[in-house]
Order: structure tokens, then C-alpha cells, then sequence
């Protein structure tokens, strides 16, 4: 591996590293101000409702933007963007009475750029680096990306901890954070392929058009993008699941919740390193049905788990949970990249993006009906549907195209 690829490798999974971290406790810091300020988390829920709306957007745009402009350009524009809206947005918050609508609008645009820029990042990711590599860097850059989420909050409990310290100092942060992100996507080497450089201008209907029937005709594709929405859908009703098992259940444990997240971000990082470790010694790529039957046998799991419910067995849905999650994304952008050409892969990432976003939303407000009703057996529920239908999934997979 030259210096050039060997620098260009790291850029790729450190750049996301860095600004995951700065999200993280920009998260934090809002969480934070907001209840700190006015007691409540109404306005925060109001904040993040909004905010969310900016990633359907940037899924709808990144077919355009990924695929028509240099991919490069479009990482280090969005870190630039960021960078300079939280240092910006830094001198104008008011840290005693925050002003809600600019902090609906850093949320906005900062959900935005990431929404833009991740789709991007993976989208280089198969022109630099050589295919046999792509199991093994995707692996890896999830575990890192997980890394990520345990640090966050560490930094950002020792920020709280802190007297005096503002929310715009919180933003700062983050600034400082994309500006390293930015740092490392610039020494990525990168021209792209004829493909991609020589692709004709395309309005944005057109190109999100020609992105549903480059799907349609690759039914591996749509099997994929099926697969990750019936991942969030039944993630949705896990995460509601949560709090709520958190604190009619567990109440007399001190930080139960964050012990279940901190556990499933472990399993998270184990899983990374365990796959990106295996795929370094074993030659054999993973299969995509070895992914589905991962999945089934983690509803398994949840079904078992709900059965003899206790703190113990909490914590054990939460380690597989996050083992099964890491395992289920790393795989999942290298079967797409690998089924992709590579002039698509904007388009494709983006409509797999907003079907995974959009079907959160449903999830949500579906199984917020039946959670406090169903409580712990809600896992049993969550872990009927991934069995059954990771189980379809998996033999029509197997019978169609293995």
C-alpha cells in the first residue's frame, strides 16, 4: 500500500471520527442549555423535530450534489460550512436566554451538511481504495465511529463538570471538531473516475428518477435498502423501549440508562474490532446472508431475553444489540458499494439514506403507542418481527441470488 492510499485511509476514518465527536457533545451541550434555561425538554423536542427534517433533505440532495460535483469538494465545503456556522453562532447565542430560532437553525444546517457529507465520504471510499480492502475499512471505520460515541460523552461530562463553562464555548468545540475533519479530508488523494468526472448535469428530479430505476433494476439493491429500513423500523420501538425499561424497571439503579448505552456502544466497538481483525486474516468475504442470519439470531436473543427479564439480561440485549448493529452497517455500505457503480453511488446512498430515515419516524410513532403497555415484553415483540422478517429476507436472498 503506497503513502498516498495509506494517507487516504486513514483520512477517511478518522474525518468522520472527529466530527462525530464534536456532534456528539454539541448534543450534549444543547440537552443541557435547553433544560438548564427553561426546565423543560418541550423545546428541545421541537429543536431536534426540526432539526431532523434537514437529513431528509440532504438525502434528497446528495444524489445530485455526490454524483455531479467532485466528492472531495463536496467534504470539505460541508466541513467549511459547519465550521463556520458554529464559530459564528458562537458570538451570537445569548448563553443566559438562548435565541431558539438560531438554534434551530444551527441544528438545521449542521444536520444538514452531515447529511450531505457521509453519503459523500462513502461514495470516495470504493474509488481510492481497492476492493479487496473495503470489508476490512468499513469494519474498522465503524469501529471507530463507535469509539466516537463512548468518548463524547466522557468529554462531554468533564465539560459539565466545569464552572462557568457556556454553551457557546459547547459550540466551539465542535468547531474545533469539524476544522480537524476538515483537516484530514483534505489530505485525501482523490480524482475522480472518468465516470463520475465526465457525468452530464442533471436536474434534481432527473437524477433522484434515474436513482429509483437503477434500484429497480438491481434487485440486490432494493433487497439491501429493504433490509436497513426493517433494521430502523424495529430500532425505532428498541430506542423508545429504553428509557422506558430504564425507569419503570431499573429505577433504583443509579444511571441504569446510561449503562445500557454505554454497554451497547462496547458491543459496538467489539464488534468493529472483531470484524475488521477476522477480515484481515480470513480471505473469504462476508456474505450478505451471513449478515441476515446475524440478525435472526439476534431476535432470537430479544425473544429469549424478555422471557427471564432482569438487569442481567438488559445488559446482555444491550452488548448484542450493539455488537449486531455495528456488524449489520459496516456490511451493509460495502454490499452497496460493491453492487454499485461507481458513477451511482451518490444517488444510491442517498435514497438508502432517506428510506433508513424515513422509516424511523413511522417506527416511532407506532410502537410509542404500545411500549408502556407492552413494557418489557415489548423486546419479545421487537424480536418476533426481526426474526420473521430477517427470515424472509434471508431465504429469498439465498434461493434469488446465492
Amino acid at each position: 500500500m503506497t503513502n498516498h492510499l495509506k494517507r487516504t485511509y486513514v483520512s477517511l476514518m478518522l474525518s468522520p471520527f472527529f466530527s462525530q465527536i464534536g456532534s456528539a457533545i454539541y448534543v450534549l451541550g444543547l440537552n443541557w442549555l435547553i433544560v438548564k434555561s427553561t426546565g423543560t425538554t418541550q423545546l428541545l423536542g421541537i429543536i431536534e423535530g426540526i432539526g431532523g427534517f434537514a437529513f431528509l433533505i440532504g438525502d434528497l440532495l446528495v444524489g445530485l450534489l455526490v454524483d455531479q460535483h467532485n466528492r472531495k469538494y463536496v467534504l470539505i465545503w460541508t466541513d467549511i460550512i459547519a465550521t463556520l456556522v458554529c464559530v459564528v453562532s458562537s458570538f451570537l447565542i445569548n448563553n443566559n436566554t438562548p435565541q431558539i430560532w438560531l438554534l434551530i437553525l444551527i441544528t438545521f444546517i449542521l444536520n444538514l451538511m452531515l447529511a450531505l457529507n457521509y453519503p459523500a465520504a462513502k461514495s470516495i471510499v470504493p474509488e481510492v481504495i481497492n476492493g479487496n480492502y473495503l470489508q476490512k475499512f468499513n469494519a474498522l471505520s465503524n469501529t471507530f465511529f463507535g469509539l466516537a460515541n463512548i468518548i463524547a460523552p466522557v468529554i462531554g461530562g468533564v465539560l459539565l463538570a466545569i464552572n462557568g463553562i457556556d454553551f457557546s464555548e459547547f459550540i466551539l468545540i465542535n468547531a474545533a471538531s469539524y476544522f480537524i475533519a476538515l483537516f484530514f479530508n483534505l489530505l485525501i488523494t482523490y480524482q475522480p473516475t472518468p465516470s463520475v468526472k465526465n457525468h452530464q448535469s442533471e436536474s434534481f428530479l432527473i437524477s433522484t428518477i434515474s436513482g429509483f430505476k437503477y434500484v429497480l433494476e438491481h434487485k440486490k439493491l432494493l433487497l439491501y435498502m429493504t433490509s436497513t429500513g426493517i433494521f430502523n423500523f424495529v430500532c425505532a420501538g428498541f430506542l423508545l423501549t429504553t428509557p422506558y425499561i430504564s425507569s419503570h424497571y431499573f429505577s433504583k439503579i443509579t444511571s441504569s440508562y446510561s449503562l445500557f448505552l454505554i454497554c451497547a456502544a462496547v458491543g459496538g466497538l467489539v464488534g468493529g474490532l472483531v470484524g475488521g481483525l477476522w477480515l484481515t486474516v480470513q480471505k473469504q468475504k462476508i456474505s450478505s446472508n451471513r449478515i441476515f442470519a446475524e440478525q435472526i439470531c439476534y431476535g432470537i436473543i430479544l425473544i429469549l431475553g424478555s422471557l427471564k427479564f432482569s438487569i442481567y439480561s438488559w445488559i446482555i440485549i444491550a452488548l448484542v444489540y450493539g455488537l449486531i448493529q455495528s456488524r449489520f452497517f459496516g456490511s451493509m455500505i460495502t454490499f452497496i458499494q460493491e453492487e454499485t457503480d461507481i458513477s451511482f453511488l451518490g444517488r444510491i446512498f442517498g435514497l438508502t439514506f432517506l428510506f433508513f430515515d424515513g422509516i424511523q419516524p413511522v417506527g416511532s410513532f407506532i410502537f410509542g403507542f404500545f411500549v408502556s403497555t407492552w413494557g418489557s415484553w415489548t423486546y419479545s415483540v421487537l424480536g418476533s418481527l426481526t426474526l420473521s422478517l430477517f427470515g424472509l429476507i434471508y431465504f429469498f436472498n439465498r434461493k434469488t441470488f446465492e
